[in-house]
């Protein structure tokens, strides 16, 4: 049943098309592209099934100096249908003003928004737990109490930059400041869409949601007919040890096939080990960071992708984007039992077995199946997730969730 007719704003950090190459060329770091896809997802799933969506955007790119090269970031319209009516609004990139920046000129939008009356039921979807945008929720909560605050909610607080949690007291004592900040400002919100059912344990009261895992948003524009498989095992991520990518180099130099490959994209910590595998062993090639359209063209073309992550406490809290990556490139994937992923995904995949020599194991047995084996699984992965996991599909339990508010 449709929801009487609604006036939705989508406030987000996706990248606006036109500016894609601006940010690739002045970020410092990796850029958030999964993060990116979800966003887009939502819209042209809200989109599909005939909303009025506007797009609030205030672009999610590092800081200057250290992670963005600009200082900064223009406002500029911009479109997702035949019209400009999306706005992307600008801030001081500088860090430690960059946070009160891009609070004021998006509340300066919003409050132009929120206060004519368009004869529409009025719904603020926000996208990611970052501080002016909870702040924000709070604020539009307490002025306009008529509209309905939805919030997406990609990561909990307390699972971001786990890295810096573990080895810093200051950096856990701030964390647990700003978790505490979230918690005040999100008090009021109507609703929200998690990844998965267990990141409701972090609320203290009950509250109204929906889950939402990811989105298999497909890109018409790559030709993935006719294309010939390499004997290649591709992993892009991280290069952390947390995120299992020294097991996966340490059990892939256990196999003594000439024919295969081992080919990793990405970057971080670790990478200096990984490096040295791949000096003992030439079938390990290490590819860096590249743009995502050039991955999902290797992702095509490989044989197995894997995920080498293990289950964690955390990993609960979190759905893996790549599994959505992976799996809409027809490409069949490897990977072990993740308490954040769906059972369902299991039937599609080539799954790991969590003990000693599980992934050593894995890989084998996936590398000696006929290529028409693994060909299958990677058609059937594809076919359910462009079934069951498109953008109108997932979007539907949004406007489920706006319809059961009161």
């Amino acid at each position: 049943m449709k929801n009487k007719e609604q006036d939705i704003v989508c406030l987000t950090g996706l990248f606006p098309e036109e500016y894609v190459d601006e940010i690739n060329k002045y970020s410092l770091t990796g850029v958030q592209n999964a993060a990116n896809k979800l966003q887009w997802g939502i819209v042209k799933g809200l989109d599909g099934l005939g909303e009025n969506v506007t797009i609030f955007n205030s672009i999610y790119v590092g800081s200057y100096p250290r992670l963005y090269r600009k200082i900064m970031i223009p406002t500029f319209h911009f479109g997702h249908g035949s019209e400009k009516n999306d706005i992307n609004i600008g801030f001081i990139n500088i860090a430690g003003i960059k946070v009160l920046s891009r609070y004021y000129t998006v509340k300066r939008e919003l409050d132009k928004w929120a206060s004519v009356d368009s004869g529409r039921e009025k719904v603020l979807l926000i996208y990611a737990m970052t501080t002016p945008f909870a702040q924000l929720a709070g604020y539009i909560k307490r002025k306009y109490s008529s509209i309905k605050v939805i919030y997406i909610i990609p990561d909990l607080p307390m699972y971001m930059n786990v890295t810096k949690v573990q080895e810093s007291a200051v950096y856990r004592t701030r964390k647990k400041i700003e978790e505490f900040l979230f918690h005040r400002s999100l008090k009021n919100v109507d609703g929200y869409v998690l990844l998965t059912d267990s990141m409701k344990e972090w609320f203290t009261t009950d509250i109204n949601y929906t889950v939402v895992e990811g989105m298999a948003t497909i890109d018409n524009t790559i030709d993935v007919d006719d294309i010939k498989k390499k004997k290649q095992i591709l992993y892009a991520g991280g290069i952390k040890r947390e995120y299992g990518v020294i097991d996966l180099v340490s059990a892939f130099s256990q196999i003594d096939d000439p024919e295969w490959e081992l080919v990793i994209y990405g970057d971080g910590t670790d990478m200096e080990s990984v490096c040295e595998y791949a000096k003992r062993d030439v079938r390990i090639k290490i590819m860096g960071s590249a743009p995502n359209a050039v991955v999902m063209k290797h992702q095509r073309e490989a044989a197995l992708l894997i995920n080498p992550r293990k289950n964690q406490e955390m990993a609960k809290y979190s759905f893996p984007s790549k599994t959505l990556e992976y799996m809409l490139s027809g490409t069949p994937m490897l990977g072990y039992k993740l308490a954040g992923i769906p059972e369902e995904y299991y039937d599609n995949m080539f799954v790991i077995q969590d003990s000693e020599n599980g992934m050593e194991e894995a890989l084998r047995k996936a590398m000696d199946l006929p290529e028409t084996e693994r060909i299958k699984m990677g058609e059937k992965a594809k076919h359910f997730v462009v079934k069951e996991k498109n953008p109108e599909k997932q979007c539907q339990k949004i406007l489920e969730l706006i319809g059961r508010l009161e």
